[in-house]
Parts: C-alpha cells; structure tokens; sequence
C-alpha cells in the first residue's frame, strides 16, 4: 500500500492552485480599481438635451450654469449636476382641480374647489357680489438658479400669488365684465402676477393667464341671466331696425334717382321742342319778311280750309273747289304757286 503524500498526480494539484492564488491576488485589484475608474469616469460625464440647462454644485455651492446641449464633463464626487426643463410649459388649475382625464369613452372629471375660487366682484360700488372663477395659469422655468433654490414650494407659492392678484383684480370689474370680459381678466391678473413671482425670486416666467369659467351665486345669476335676454331682446330690435334701414334707404336714394333721371330727360326734350319751336319760327318770319302778304294769304287759306273740312255749310264748288276764286287776284294760277311754296309751320 503506497502512501497518499507521495502521490505525483497529489503535489501538481497544490502547486497548481498556489499559482491560482497568486495570480488571483494580483488581478482582483486591478480588476477592482479599473471598475472603479470606469464607474468614476461615467460619473463624470452628464448630458442635457436641447430643454435642459444644468446647474453645476460645487460642494454644495453653485459653481456654474451649463446651458448647451450635448455631452458635458464634471469633477467626480466633488461636483453635482441638478437638470432643470427650461422649455416645458407647466400647467396650474386654480379654483378646480381635474381628477381624471377624458378619452373617446368618457368625459374628464373635475372636482372644484370653492374655498380657492371665492371672488368679491365689483367690491368697489355697493353691488358687490360673489363669485367662483376657474383659471389656468401656464409658466416655464426662465431662471434655473432661482428655481431650485429660492422658493421650496413653486406651485403653492404660485397659487397664493394668484390668490392675491384675482381677488384684488376682480373687485374692480362689475358684474356684466366678470362674466362676459375673460380676456380683460386674463389682461389685468398677468402683469400683477408676474410682478409678484419676480418679488419672490421664483425664477419663472407667466406665459398665459387662462380664464374657464366665471360663477355667480344661483339669485346673482338668474338676475343676470335676465338681463342677458333683455339685451339680447333690445339688441335684435336694433339689428332689424338696422336691417330696415338698409333695405328702405338705397330703394328710397333709387327712386329719387329715377325721378331726377325722368326730369332731366323732360327737360332736354322740352328744350329740344323749344328750340325746334324757334328754329321754325325764325325760318317762317324770315320767308314772312321776304313775302308778307303770300305768308298771310296762305294762312288764311289753310284756316279757311280747316274750316270748311268738318262744316256742314255747302260751298260753291263751279270751279273745282277753288276757293281762290273768292279773291280778286289778277294771276290766280302765280298766286297758288307761290302760297304753296311757302314753309309750313
């Protein structure tokens, strides 16, 4: 029986595993420290994207602000870097709160809050009354620094602004304007609010004051809701008064239009006929001139003739009808000719 310890096969195994060990001991640290190195170099590296700046802290304290986007380097366990969203418009709701978002099956859920949304309106004259108003209030990050670390609670601090500034906004509307005037609301609650904000040093900027809904108390709003439709009532007779005179007015200015157009065509006739009157008349007293008695003697003929046409009288017609013969003319046959050459009127 041979003795174990002098087994060759036994002796390579443990120099073997020696060897192991050593080269383990060896290695482990260097593995270690290179994991190290590798998880210190990724720590030291952050990107922001194209809507962040990064507020760099240096033990603590601000050491700069990184504005660009892309890959940026920082000191390993000695620098922090906090992201902020600088173009991100962030919503508040004030005097509502929305408790579920609506989709094609169902519509949102919004749960007032009426200890938030109590309004004196026209608290300035003896009417004052009381309202629940709804806004939205949208804003952004204009200065990361101040964000971060001059006000602990942006939202709250945002509403008790608001609060103040619709409260004091509103008592200066009347009733009619706190109902039917939300862009005056929205107009005059911006400026006061983003005064206040940058009072606080809250590092953000107002970007709409979105006014949803204005309530007055159930008696307030039947009255008010009477002189809607009294308004409404007097402003439809205005519009077919209105309507009246538009369809009345240009038949009226038609009319009177056609009638100048009749006179004035009457007139230009009638001095057409006048000047035509003269132009005869001046020929028949130029050939009058030239042959007075001829002239006369026509006339009388054509009168005379006229005469007998529609009479009853019976009239000597020996010689043909001639009524020359009445006359005592030495050439009756010349004297024909020359009456009937003359112009007839």
């Amino acid at each position: 029986m041979k003795d174990s310890n002098n087994n060759p096969e036994d002796k390579v195994i443990d120099i073997d595993s020696k060897n192991i060990e050593k080269k383990l001991l060896k290695i482990v640290p260097r593995i270690v420290i290179g994991l190290f190195v590798l998880v210190v170099l990724i720590n030291s590296i952050y990107i922001l994207d194209s809507k962040e700046n990064g507020v760099v802290l240096r033990f603590g304290k601000i050491a700069t602000i990184v504005t660009d986007a892309g890959p940026h380097f920082k000191v390993p366990l000695v620098d922090q870097v906090k992201k902020v969203n600088v173009k991100n418009i962030y919503n508040m709701e004030y005097g509502y709160r929305t408790q579920s978002g609506g989709n094609e099956t169902s519509e949102a859920v919004y749960v007032d809050q009426p200890e938030e949304a109590t309004v004196i309106v026209d608290g300035a004259n003896n009417n004052a009354s009381i309202a629940l108003i709804d806004v939205i209030i949208k804003y952004k990050v204009s200065n990361p620094e101040e964000f971060l670390f001059n006000v602990d609670d942006i939202e709250g601090t945002l509403r008790l602004a608001l609060e103040d500034t619709i409260r004091t906004s509103m008592q200066s509307l009347t009733l009619d304007q706190a109902k039917t005037e939300k862009e005056s609301i929205n107009a005059a609650v911006k400026p006061l609010l983003q005064r206040k904000m940058t009072e606080y040093g809250a590092g953000i900027q107002i970007e709409q004051v979105l006014t949803q809904n204005v309530q007055f108390l159930p008696s307030v709003e039947t009255a008010f809701q009477q002189k809607e439709n009294a308004n409404q009532y007097k402003n439809g007779k205005i519009e077919d008064a209105e309507r009246y005179e538009n369809t009345i007015i240009p038949k009226a200015k038609g009319e009177a239009t056609q009638l100048v157009e009749q006179a004035n065509a009457y007139a230009a006739q009638t001095v057409a006929e006048a000047n035509a009157a003269v132009a005869q008349f001046n020929a028949l007293y130029t050939e009058y001139k030239n042959n007075p008695q001829i002239l006369k003697e026509k006339y009388y003929i054509e009168a005379m003739t006229a005469f007998f046409k529609n009479n009853t009288i019976i009239v000597d017609t020996t010689q043909d009808g001639d009524l020359y013969k009445f006359y005592n003319f030495s050439d009756n046959n010349l004297v024909k000719e020359q009456i009937s050459s003359a112009p007839n009127n």
